[in-house]
């Protein structure tokens, strides 16, 4: 019998302790947006995929460098308006980010988790760190801590995250390997 393993998109029940998000992924790392190079529309009714050119500026975990393309997803609401959807971050042409995913070989291109809930703006990486979990454990004070000091120490004490609402190997959250959904 094959090992049950979490399926992946239960991999970080919390997606704001960054330290959980590292664990999960296979790379992390700060770049800039150059453009959008390309959208389509998914199986699903108002969803969109989006692919972005991103200047990778600093790998944090992983090997990215140089140019790559980053795959998101996005939402057209009930008047047309494209969104980043509930708990994700809208991209844009010159503004920085971390992303923390996966590289899909196949597309050869970088996998955030959740479509953008794995990406967090970050205007440079001296630019003081913002994270889910400290603006609500400092009442939105802020930190000293620098975006590049955050990543670099969210790498360094990254920690598998606890089981999504009691997930154990005979649940329905688990799959065994090599079997298809």
């Amino acid at each position: 019998m094959a090992e049950p393993t979490v399926k992946e998109d239960l991999l970080v029940p919390d997606l704001s302790k960054d330290e959980y998000v590292s664990f999960a992924s296979t790379d992390v790392f700060y770049g800039r947006v150059v453009k959008k190079v390309g959208q389509n529309e998914t199986d699903q009714a108002g969803e969109l995929e989006q692919q972005w050119q991103v200047k990778v500026a600093k790998a944090f975990k992983g090997s990215p460098a140089g140019t790559v393309i980053v795959n998101t997803m996005a939402y057209v609401d009930n008047e047309g308006n494209v969104t980043a959807g509930e708990g994700g971050v809208a991209l844009a042409p010159g503004r920085g980010y971390v992303f923390a995913g996966h590289f899909d070989p196949d597309n050869e291109r970088y996998e955030p988790f959740g479509g953008t809930a794995g990406t967090r703006v970050s205007e440079s990486l001296d630019s003081p760190a913002r994270s889910a979990a400290r603006s609500a454990a400092d009442g939105g004070r802020g930190s000293s801590e620098t975006v590049e000091e955050h990543w670099e120490r969210a790498v360094a004490n990254e920690r598998p995250g606890p089981p999504a609402d009691g997930a154990t190997p005979d649940s329905d959250m688990v799959e065994e390997t090599g079997s298809a959904q």
